[in-house]
């Protein structure tokens, strides 16, 4: 007579997020989208000239992950 309980099926793991590998990494969450849309706000608001261009990079451009 078997006494053992037959093991659970292990719950599948959610599919891990989608990432950029792009030499100017691009956002993919909605989290990296408005995190992304904040630092553009902030360096607008200390006049970070500098900082724009590549920031508005990240949002622009063809990118793997976002298909």
């Amino acid at each position: 007579m078997d006494t053992t309980t037959p093991a659970a099926e292990p719950k599948a793991a959610p599919a891990p997020a989608r990432q950029c590998w792009c030499v100017i990494n691009h956002p993919v969450t909605d989290a990296q989208r408005a995190e992304l849309g904040e630092a553009v706000t902030y360096a607008r608001n200390i006049g970070d000239l500098e900082a724009l261009p590549l920031l508005l990079a990240r949002l622009t451009g063809p990118c793997p992950a976002r298909t």
